[in-house]
């Protein structure tokens, strides 16, 4: 598989040529639970592990290999798992503040390009909650557009009204209006798929589920 399908450029390929070691290659996150992780390279799918190296050398959550970041590993012939020896410094993240009055914070993604903050007409659109994911976005530098979704449970003029809603609010990310029953809005919403992107979605479960071209 090509890297650059993945999401890999100059910008990763500069800053990982310094890391990678004889007999290292590179893959990408794909998956973490509980310090287990599942990686994709060239290769293929497999599962990886840290190594004892770079586990002693990790300082707080904010350093551990989260989805969406490339990573230096060794493989094994045997087919065991990859051992990750060290993360390529990240373009983008996501992340938020634990919960508790701890001040650490757990990573959601790394690397992405375009996140699509998804608000469902009319039940779960909430301005302020909006402006949170807004300011997670921008703490991480990554894009942000807003997709309002279900929009055929309203009337037009009540998403006319919406949309106007948010824009008074100094957003001024990119709105989408998308519906899955009527099919509205989603031929905008594949011509901003690009190749070589990664992108992913950000809002409740209801309200993230990706836009098809089915009901």
């Amino acid at each position: 598989m090509d890297l650059g399908a993945l999401g890999f450029d100059e910008w990763f390929e500069e800053r990982a040529n310094g890391l990678l070691q004889p007999g290292h290659s590179l893959a990408r996150v794909t998956a973490v639970d509980r310090g287990a992780f599942r990686i994709r390279s060239r290769y293929g799918d497999t599962s990886a592990e840290l190594s004892g190296k770079f586990r002693f050398s990790i300082q707080s959550t904010f350093d551990l290999p989260c989805v969406g970041d490339w990573v230096c590993v060794q493989c094994h012939a045997s087919g065991g798992p990859a051992i990750i020896d060290a993360v390529v410094p990240r373009k983008t993240f996501l992340r938020r503040k634990c919960a508790g009055k701890t001040v650490d914070v757990q990573m959601i993604a790394a690397n992405i390009d375009v996140a699509f903050i998804v608000q469902a007409c009319p039940y779960d659109l909430n301005v302020r909650r909006l402006d949170r994911y807004l300011v997670m976005t921008g703490d991480g530098h990554v894009e942000p557009r807003i997709i309002l979704s279900k929009t055929d449970l309203i009337s037009p003029e009540e998403l006319e009204r919406t949309i106007t809603q948010i824009k008074r609010t100094g957003i001024s990310a990119q709105v989408l209006a998308l519906s899955n029953t009527t099919g509205v809005g989603l031929v905008d919403f594949q011509a901003l798929l690009l190749p070589g992107k990664t992108y992913c979605f950000l809002g409740s479960s209801e309200s993230v589920r990706p836009p098809s071209s089915t009901g």
